[in-house]
Parts: structure tokens; C-alpha cells; sequence
């Protein structure tokens, strides 16, 4: 082979090569991103719908001391903090609908768990509600007792049993911390032992 054909060869391997770099990062950018509608599709089902839910989080949206980051939802709390709940519930469902068609790497994680989604509190059946303080926590212990480590939900799972054998207020303190950040948490569906452990008539 000619030295010529050499030269060529070895251009068209260069060629092949960074083309097909060029095919491949192409791919992975056009390659569709997960969006909350879709990760969460469980926790956003009939939000915007619930106006009880949206009441609730624009409650919480006017008392909180940061602002969110969505300007819609910035729109939303200063109408609720000036007694415009009607421009103040459309802002939110505006924002929340916006967000929910984002991807989730998008920098908007923590407006939708706090505003634009249901969480497990707010699957708490009508009638009854989260436990509010260690003595709500006593006719739990029995329940609790009765469970193996493989039971118990992740949460609960590193909360020790009283030595002796019954509910101290350590594990009340312990439990009642626990059922609190389950509540918070984005709801992805029917936790056991939150229904079990953390919710009063």
C-alpha cells in the first residue's frame, strides 16, 4: 500500500472515531429526562385538583421564612400574605403544573416536595391525624413490640425496645421524631407502618 493510501486510511479512522463520539454524546443528550410527572406520578395524581391540599400548602407557603424558587410560586405567597387566595391558588397551580413537567435534576426538588406535592401526611384519611406528641404515642408501643426488624419500615428499624418492656419516653421521643420526617417525606404510596404507628383517631 502506498503511503498516500496510508495517510487516507488513518484520516478516515480518525474520522470514524470522533464521529462516532460525536453520534454518541449526541444520544445521551437528546435521550429523554425524567421528569417529576413521571418519577412521581403517584404523589401529583389529582394535586392540583385537591383544594383542600392546595389550601394547606399555600398556608404553609405564606408562613415559611425562605422563599420558594419557581416564580410562580414566589407570585402565590405574596397574594396569600396580601388575602388574595383566589390569584394566590392560581399562581400555585400554575407553578406546580410548570414544575411538574420539569426534569427532576432541574433545581426545583425542594418546591415540589414542600408545595407541588402530596406527601404522607396528607394521605391521612379524613377523621384522623398525625400523632402531635410523645402521649400519643402509648398505645403504639404494643403494636410495635410485637414486630421483627424485617417488619419494620426503614425508618423504624434502628429505634431500640425499652429494656423494660414497656413504651419510656425515650421511645415515645424516638418514634414521634421518626413519624414526623415520614410525614414530610413525598408520598409514594401506602406506608404500613406510618398508617400503624403514626396516625390518631
Amino acid at each position: 500500500m502506498t503511503l498516500p493510501a496510508k495517510i487516507g486510511l488513518g484520516c478516515v479512522g480518525v474520522v470514524g472515531i470522533s464521529g462516532v463520539g460525536y453520534l454518541g454524546s449526541n444520544l445521551i443528550k437528546n435521550e429523554p429526562r425524567e421528569t417529576f410527572k413521571s418519577k412521581y406520578s403517584v404523589a401529583i395524581k389529582g394535586f392540583l385538583d385537591n383544594s383542600t391540599t392546595l389550601n394547606k400548602k399555600l398556608e404553609a407557603l405564606e408562613k415559611s421564612s425562605t422563599d420558594p424558587k419557581h416564580p410562580e410560586l414566589i407570585a402565590a405567597k405574596n397574594h396569600k400574605k396580601g388575602s388574595k387566595n383566589k390569584e394566590a391558588e392560581e399562581s400555585l397551580k400554575r407553578g406546580c403544573k410548570d414544575i411538574h413537567n420539569k426534569p427532576v435534576d432541574n433545581g426545583f426538588l425542594e418546591d415540589f416536595k414542600n408545595y407541588c406535592s402530596f406527601n404522607n401526611e396528607d394521605k391521612i384519611e379524613t377523621g384522623k391525624s398525625l400523632v402531635a406528641s410523645n402521649s400519643d404515642l402509648g398505645n403504639k408501643w404494643s403494636s410495635f413490640n410485637q414486630k421483627t426488624v424485617k417488619d419494620l419500615h426503614e425508618e423504624f428499624k434502628d429505634i431500640n425496645k425499652p429494656a423494660n418492656g414497656s413504651a419510656d419516653e425515650a421511645w415515645k421521643g424516638s418514634m414521634l421524631s421518626k413519624c414526623k420526617k415520614l410525614a414530610a417525606e413525598i408520598f409514594k404510596g401506602e406506608i404500613s407502618n406510618f398508617k400503624e404507628f403514626c396516625i390518631k383517631s
